[in-house]
């Protein structure tokens, strides 16, 4: 079995999945299922507990959806678990669209008026903020527990400009995005943790995704057709996974 599962963003690949029909989506490792346990910044706060054997989701809405998407299968995961996960959680920079963290500092060099934030301190500003899911996932790796991390949607090109953040300079959004992907996907890395990242066919030339992609205008959740993509991408790599 496979079970996608994760923060607001999975909702994309769900809608895919039922667009196409369930004869579309294919794996190897079984059924697959699809469920949203909370919204990002719910797993940047402590979600999970270990009892020294099995880890279990302690935020209500996220331990009750796990339980009802798993109510032929354990409450819980186990070590060695018989499941393959895909968790989509950890890759979402919400703090890097706050305009209230970033009104007199910033990420981009190009920016005169702001005072600039180096990449190291960049870097420990994200390694504080995903503490909660990589302790989840180091926990999980620890298990044995079969397991990939997946990306959120870039942010959309629009999403600056129709949001009326004034504050960030042009291209400054799609930096703090794509900074905090590279930096959390080579921690996983150097985890052994693999991670699903977008589809490269997503992205515009300065690395924000197209609005095509995005669910509406200035959103930064993505539609469908991003989903029917990053689905098809998520399960032909966890294919190659044993």
């Amino acid at each position: 079995m496979l079970e996608i599962i994760g923060d607001s963003h999975i909702l994309a690949l769900r809608d895919a999945g039922i667009e196409a029909g369930n004869g579309a989506m294919r794996s190897k490792h079984g059924q697959i299922r699809i469920a949203q346990l909370g919204h990002g910044y719910n797993f940047l706060e402590p979600f999970f507990s270990f009892d020294g054997k099995n880890v279990a989701f302690t935020q209500g809405p996220a331990k009750s959806t796990f339980e009802r998407l798993n109510k032929d299968q354990a409450p819980v995961i186990q070590p060695n678990d018989a499941r393959r996960f895909v968790f989509m959680f950890g890759l979402y920079p919400s703090f890097g669209f706050n305009v209230d963290h970033w009104k007199r500092h910033t990420a981009a060099s190009w920016d005169a008026d702001r005072q600039f934030v180096t990449q190291s301190a960049f870097n420990a500003i994200i390694d504080e903020t995903v503490k909660q899911p990589l302790a989840f996932f180091r926990t999980l790796a620890d298990m044995k527990v079969r397991f990939s991390v997946a990306s959120c949607c870039p942010v959309p090109a629009s999403y600056h400009r129709l949001t009326g953040a004034k504050t960030f300079v042009d291209r400054e959004i799609p930096l703090i995005y794509n900074r905090f992907r590279d930096h959390v996907a080579g921690r996983l890395e150097k985890m052994g943790i693999p991670c699903h990242l977008p589809p490269p066919e997503v992205y515009d030339e300065n690395g924000a995704m197209l609005d095509s992609f995005a669910k509406s205008p200035g959103d930064y959740h993505a539609n469908p057709a991003y989903g029917r993509l990053m689905l098809s991408k998520i399960l032909a790599e966890t294919d190659a996974f044993t």
